[in-house]
């Protein structure tokens, strides 16, 4: 057995580490894949408010693929880059079609909203179609986005480690 190895299995935290290491670059490597598979700059989200209530709730994870503006028509629900704020993404459904700046733009209308949006879409604030869901999951992203959300997941992690690294030493001394 070589010192490196001889040295992780000693030390609990150092597998810990590389696990830790693993898991995000796996993730970092499936978010790629779904990015390249769906042709969406964001594949997955989660829905944040109401707006498209019954079909989609507040809290579900939603997947996008991305779309030809063409290919769009009405009663698709789609995603895109809301034309006050470029940051924020909205999830509606398009009510209508309609020619915009030489191109293609969007009526839009969340379900459960009385009115429909004040707003031309304009197709290339477009992120995608909605293609399917996985209900409530999201609800666990959106408290983790909460300050109090993670610094309660901080904390739990801190405490492991505590925990862990007593056990180590308590390991060592006997």
């Amino acid at each position: 057995m070589n010192k490196f190895t001889s040295i992780i299995k000693r030390h609990e935290w150092i597998r810990l580490l590389i696990l830790a290491v693993v898991l995000i670059s796996a993730s970092n490597l499936a978010w790629f894949g779904l990015r390249v598979a769906l042709n969406a700059e964001h594949p997955i989200l989660v829905v944040v408010s109401g707006s498209m209530v019954p079909t989609l709730n507040a809290g579900d994870i939603i997947a996008v693929r991305g779309s030809q503006p063409e290919d769009i028509s009405v009663g698709t629900i789609i995603v895109f880059h809301s034309p006050r704020d470029y940051d924020t993404l909205i999830v509606h459904r398009v009510t209508e079609k309609v020619d915009y700046n030489e191109g293609i733009g969007f009526k839009t209308k969340g379900d459960f909203n009385l009115f429909a949006d004040t707003w031309i879409v304009p197709s290339d604030y477009v992120i995608g179609t909605y293609i399917g869901r996985v209900p409530h999951i999201g609800l666990v992203v959106m408290k983790l986005k909460e300050p109090a959300g993670m610094g309660f997941i901080i904390f739990i992690i801190a405490v492991l480690l505590i925990i862990e690294l007593m056990e180590s030493r308590k390991k060592r001394s006997t």
